[in-house]
Order: structure tokens, then C-alpha cells, then sequence
């Protein structure tokens, strides 16, 4: 009985020191999805940073253009849309990935405060 007893005692911390590691292993997820996520929200500010530096950029230059240079300024502003709207995109699929990553997280964290 005695030799059962310590078998289970024994099993029972190898599973609190399984669980130990395992919830050390969830911290140093937890501090690189948060690395991740101060990337993506400084890829956002910097987004709108640049946009709104490319229509003042645009806006002092359609103030003088004339003629044939209305249609470059407008040629040029088409495609800053078409590349803003590529970088919301790849934005898009990250933060995807990232809310995945992060679901399956807090998922495994739940299960390690058991």
C-alpha cells in the first residue's frame, strides 16, 4: 500500500512539475505575443503617419500644379491608395494570425491555472 501510495505521490509531482514547465513555457509565449502586438499597433500608427504626410504632401502640390502635372499628382495619389490599402491588407492577415495566436494563448493558459 505504502509503494502505491509514493507511485501516485510520484506521479502527482511529476504532473505539478510538467505543469511548472509547461506554464514557464506559456510566459515566454505571453511576452512574445505582447512583442508582437506593440509591433503591429507602432505598424498602424506609423500607417497613418505616412498617409497623412503623403496628402499633405499631395495637397501643396495639387495647389500648384497645372495642366499634364494634374494628371501625374493624380496618378501618383491612385497608387499611395493602392499601396495603403496593400499594407491594410498584409494588417489585416496579421492581426488574423495574431488573434489565432492569442485564442490558443489564453486557451492553454486557462488550462494551466487549473
Amino acid at each position: 500500500m505504502k509503494t502505491i501510495v509514493a507511485f501516485f505521490s510520484v506521479v502527482l509531482f511529476a504532473a505539478n512539475s510538467y505543469s511548472a514547465t509547461q506554464c514557464a513555457e506559456l510566459k515566454q509565449e505571453l511576452k512574445a505575443m505582447q512583442a508582437a502586438q506593440q509591433q503591429v499597433v507602432a505598424s498602424l500608427i506609423n500607417n497613418h503617419e505616412t498617409f497623412a504626410s503623403s496628402l499633405e504632401e499631395y495637397s501643396t502640390v495639387v495647389k500648384t500644379a497645372k495642366g499634364s502635372s494634374v494628371k501625374t499628382v493624380s496618378s501618383q495619389m491612385d497608387q499611395s491608395a493602392q499601396a495603403f490599402r496593400s499594407r491594410g491588407l498584409q494588417g489585416k492577415k496579421m492581426a488574423a494570425k495574431l488573434n489565432d495566436a492569442t485564442g490558443d494563448l489564453l486557451a492553454r493558459v486557462a488550462s494551466c491555472l487549473k
